[in-house]
């Protein structure tokens, strides 16, 4: 049971509105297509620290907070619609942050022809505001057979380099 009362919800409603914006901050839907929830982040109540306040629909809050006394249907039934949401939200911050962290990676090679790879992880996800799994992921793809980079040891640390042109299709 929240410990949100109603003067509190009308001062978090607006407050999240105006700072973020009034959509799902998991599915993306908007205030006009889904009713929204103010929801704690921590999933602990008492804790109405704006910082701790985010909209969800009712469909992201139930499957984030799934009150098992009240649900009729199985747990997997709701799952797959998280998870297709879920993908759809990773695809779409995938489709804008992979190039830019590409162009990041090229900048920041051509530059310096070797850079630490763990220094272009925790760079590229403080630039672009992603996790550092995320970046790992995306330089793994750009240091693959495939890729236009190769990684090679130097002492303990992994350093990251342009391919051979020679190498190169």
């Amino acid at each position: 049971m929240s410990n949100m009362n109603s003067r509190k919800r009308k001062i978090a409603y607006p407050y999240l509105k105006n700072e973020f914006g009034a959509y799902c901050q998991m599915c993306q839907a908007l205030e006009s297509e889904r009713e929204l929830i103010i929801d704690h982040i921590d999933n602990n109540n008492r804790n109405n620290n704006p910082s701790n306040w985010q909209f969800l629909c009712y469909t992201c809050n139930y499957i984030k907070n799934p009150r098992l006394k009240e649900r009729k249907e199985p747990l997997d039934v709701c799952g797959g619609v998280y998870d297709s949401l879920y993908r759809e939200t990773e695809i779409t911050i995938n489709r804008e942050k992979e190039p830019k962290f590409r162009k990041y990676v090229e900048l920041i090679v051509g530059e310096e022809k070797q850079v630490p790879q763990q220094d272009l992880i925790n760079g590229g996800a403080e630039m672009f505001e992603c996790s550092q799994k995320t970046t790992r992921r995306y330089l793994e793809k750009l240091t693959s057979s495939e890729g236009r980079y190769e990684k090679r040891k130097d002492g303990n640390i992994t350093m990251i380099y342009l391919k051979e042109e020679s190498g190169m299709i």
